[in-house]
Formats: structure tokens, C-alpha cells, sequence
């Protein structure tokens, strides 16, 4: 891979190409090449023009941008105005700007070579700069490949709003999991699930994207220094139509502190490996084969939310209003998305649904068949 990186900086942008260019910082096949902008003004022009992966920016004034705050300050704010991209501040007041490091923008003190090298491959570990590429890749071959098709073959040339609604659908629907499989085995194989199963990632909308409540909504409540974890499962229409007087909620349950989850604690902790029963135990509950049936469902653990079962006969009410973040402490971490929600819709159905009988007595059933036999 061939990173291309911008780099803003009127006095020092030579220094930093001869530094960073080539091999110098990353390892062959992969290699740097630099792009030198000297004019704070012109940079956000580069940035509309032309696509790069990283952007190392200085701090110092610029004619261009003499107000209160620094140039580089600016043009990251027209950055962000602009486009995605990881962004190194490489200046000699780290302090201005150390508020703003996040996991792809990065400060490093002026000249500071080895640090700027070791900063750029802490950047690019971070996947992001490698996913955009090929999620634009990925778009690329789509619009020419499926949409040039679509318009010449199946669709209304004088209706353009179908055409919009099918390829936005379409983009989000290969961009949601097939794509990003496909750069996870490439790319992160070790972070790849098997090839006919998915990522633990893919259950969830994160952070929610709708304004209004759904069924399949994560909420987080601190209560004496724990959290508490609950999934709405009241219909989202009924939240759409404002018919929601009430949410039904149901609490979820750490898996580590379940039974078995509890012997695996108390194995690992101490240097030990899981029992074959233990995981065998553990195993139920991730494929929702748990006893008894339907009470459960499995949410696998992710950098947001910790592995929980979600417990349908745990299950209260509280008002929409509780629920808001100025209420009851209750916080939307995430939602489920489609068909994992209409999956936790069918256990619920299928769990609070459930018509209990008597048990018939096997043994006379089959005394009685077998008599029956007899006499015919």
C-alpha cells in the first residue's frame, strides 16, 4: 500500500518528507509518499482535490489565518468541515492541541523524528486510513459495475427518486457486513469470524442512529458503581405513533455471572483452563440453547457493551419520559439491528406466549396404546 500524506507546514515539510518518505517508517510492500502544501490556505484546496490518508500539520501562524487562534487549529477545523482523516499535529506548542487527541489524531513535539516515525504506524495499525480505502473502493465498483446496470436495464429513466432509494439501500447493504468481512480476512484475520458466521460487532447500531425509541434498544444504568443493562421491548411503532404510554423492559444478566460463567471466572484467575463442562455450559448460552427454552438471549460482548443474556422473565415497565437521558439515569448505548431484533422479538413471543399444560403420564399413554394393539 502506497499512503499518500499531506503535509502542512511552511517551514519544516522538506525535513518530515526526507524523515518519513519510502521505507523510512513503514515496512516494504507498503510505502510513504509525501505531498508538501508550505501554505496553511491552500491545504483544505489539496484535501478537496485530491484523496490522502494521513495529514501532518503544523501549529505555526499563517498570514492567511491571523486571528485568535493558530493557523493549524483552523485548517483542522476545516478538516473536519471537509473529510475524514487521521491528522498529526507536529508543532513546537503540543500543549495547544493535546485536547484534541483522539485515537486518530495525534500530537508530537516538533523535530521529534523517532516519535513522529512510531506515531504515523500507530495511526495506520489503527485500520482506519487501510477501511476507508477500501470502502471507496468498494463504492467505486459498485456505482460502475451494479448501478451503470440497474439504470440501463430494470428502472424508470424518467423516475430518478427509484434509482436513489435502490443504490443507497444497496451501498448500505453491501457496505454493512460482506464488505468489511472482506477486509477483516484480508487484512485482520485474527479479528475475522469464520466465513459463514459474523462478527459480534454486526448486531448492533452504534451509537443509535433514530431519534425515536425501538424495540431492540440497549439502555445502561448506573446503580452503586454498576452498571445495569436493559433492552426495550415494546414495538417500534408503537413508540413511531406515540401510543407508548409505557416501555417494557428487560433486564439483562452478565454471563460471567452466571454459574458457569463464575467456575470460568474462578479457573482463569488462578492460571487454570475452562473445564469441558464448564465451556460446554457457557457454549448453551452463546447459541441460545439455554435452559429453559426461549428465556434467554445471548448479546456477545464488544468494546461497548459487556457479553450479556438478555432475561425475558425479568421484565418491568417504566415511562418514556425515565428513559430520556435528563430522567432516570437510563443511557442508549446501542441498538439491535435487523433480523437480530426481529429475532429477540420471536423468542419473546415464543417465551411469554407459551401456553402451559399438564405433563400426560407417558407410562399409562403407553400401556394404553399397546392394549389398544392388542385387542384389534
Amino acid at each position: 500500500m502506497d499512503w499518500r500524506i499531506l503535509v502542512v507546514d511552511d517551514q519544516a515539510a522538506g525535513d518530515i518528507k526526507d524523515v518519513i518518505e519510502g521505507n523510512k517508517t513503514v515496512k516494504k510492500p507498503d510505502s510513504i509518499s509525501c505531498v508538501l502544501c508550505e501554505k496553511f490556505s491552500q491545504a483544505i484546496e489539496l484535501l478537496k482535490k485530491e484523496r490522502f490518508d494521513l495529514v501532518i500539520l503544523d501549529l505555526k501562524d499563517d498570514a492567511a489565518y491571523e486571528q485568535e487562534t493558530l493557523a493549524g487549529e483552523r485548517v483542522f477545523e476545516e478538516i473536519k468541515q471537509c473529510r475524514f482523516v487521521p491528522v498529526i499535529f507536529h508543532t513546537g506548542y503540543p500543549h495547544k492541541v493535546s485536547d484534541l487527541i483522539s485515537p486518530y489524531v495525534k500530537v508530537v513535539t516538533r523535530s521529534e523524528w523517532e516519535v513522529l516515525r512510531s506515531t504515523i504506524n500507530e495511526v495506520l495499525d489503527t485500520k482506519l486510513p487501510r477501511l476507508i480505502r477500501h470502502i471507496e473502493e468498494e463504492q467505486r465498483k459498485f456505482m460502475w459495475e451494479s448501478a451503470e446496470r440497474i439504470w440501463v436495464e430494470d428502472l424508470d429513466k424518467h423516475d430518478p427518486t427509484d434509482l436513489v432509494y435502490l443504490l443507497a439501500r444497496r451501498l448500505a447493504n453491501a457496505l454493512s457486513g460482506d464488505v468489511v468481512r472482506s477486509f477483516l480476512e484480508f487484512d485482520l484475520p485474527s479479528g475475522a469470524p469464520k466465513s459463514d458466521k459474523i462478527h459480534a460487532v454486526e448486531l448492533y447500531v452504534f451509537p443509535p442512529l433514530s431519534t425515536d425509541f425501538l424495540f431492540g434498544d440497549i439502555f445502561r444504568k448506573n446503580t452503586d458503581n454498576k452498571a445495569e443493562f436493559f433492552v426495550a421491548l415494546t414495538p417500534s411503532c408503537d413508540h413511531a405513533q406515540k401510543k407508548a404510554d409505557f416501555v417494557l423492559l428487560a433486564k439483562c444478566k452478565y454471563l460471567v455471572s452466571t454459574n458457569p460463567g463464575e467456575k470460568a471466572k474462578a479457573s482463569l484467575v488462578v492460571g487454570e483452563d475452562v473445564s469441558n463442562t464448564v465451556n460446554g455450559e457457557l457454549a448453551k448460552f452463546i447459541r441460545d440453547n439455554s435452559s429453559p427454552a426461549d428465556r434467554y438471549k445471548y448479546l456477545p460482548g464488544t468494546s461497548f457493551l459487556p457479553d450479556l443474556l438478555v432475561d425475558l422473565q425479568d421484565i418491568m415497565t417504566v415511562t418514556p419520559a425515565e428513559l430520556n437521558p435528563s430522567g432516570e439515569g437510563y443511557e442508549r448505548v446501542a441498538s439491535l439491528d435487523s433480523p437480530f431484533a426481529e429475532s429477540l422479538q420471536a423468542k419473546m413471543a415464543r417465551y411469554l406466549g407459551r401456553i402451559g399444560t399438564p405433563d400426560i403420564d407417558p407410562d399409562l399413554a403407553l400401556d394404553r396404546f399397546k392394549a389398544k394393539i392388542k385387542k384389534s
